[in-house]
């Protein structure tokens, strides 16, 4: 049990970085139909935009760089765990929980507050006037879409974030009661 303990700690961090990594590029992707379908020029002024509600362009500017600082962050905690050992230790240490709840709470607060900002702006994106903006872009040429790909797929990144961390967890849980049974199997052995 103990041997497979350890290669799903191992598993486990990995997977942790991987999730990080992959929110870090979902936030440089989000804005990218947008960015395609020229919002920017349709929504140039934003008082009096030339295709109603293309102005969620300028206005998801904030959120997005926050989202990609957000990234940025879950990766250095997900590297955390590296640097405290938590894929090769055998035992754990005040740091190596420390990390993982830290990992933990993050997960969850970024998580929250990623999927309640994308739908508010998912929202938004459908009060678009695509029918103008399709009489517009076959007129200059311009690529554009309706699609809400980049705001539906954020289920499945933030999805799979969470999922990684509640295995964290039940991995500290696993090893702590693995630490405690070898404990006991020492405590054992020495009043034979």
């Amino acid at each position: 049990m103990y041997k497979k303990q350890m290669i799903l700690q191992r598993i486990v961090c990995y997977a942790v970085l991987i999730a990080a990594a992959l929110v870090f590029v979902y936030s440089l992707g989000i804005m990218t139909d947008m960015y395609n379908s020229k919002f920017a020029y349709y929504a140039e002024d934003i008082e009096n935009p030339k295709v109603a509600g293309t102005q969620i362009y300028y206005y998801m500017q904030g959120f997005n760089r926050n989202l990609t600082t957000v990234g940025i962050v879950l990766i250095l905690l997900a590297v955390s765990q590296f640097l405290f050992q938590n894929h090769t230790r055998r035992k754990y240490y005040i740091a190596n929980y420390i990390t993982v709840g830290v990992n933990t709470v993050a997960a969850i607060v970024a998580s929250v507050w990623a999927l309640s900002n994308i739908f508010t702006y998912r929202a938004q994106y459908l009060l678009v006037d695509f029918e103008a903006m399709k009489e517009r872009a076959e007129m200059m040429k311009f690529a554009w879409t309706d699609s809400t790909f980049w705001f539906d797929i954020s289920v499945v990144v933030f999805g799979f974030l969470l999922i990684v961390t509640v295995v964290n967890v039940v991995n500290l849980i696993l090893k702590i009661m693995l630490m405690k049974a070898e404990r006991q199997l020492i405590e054992e052995g020495k009043g034979v």
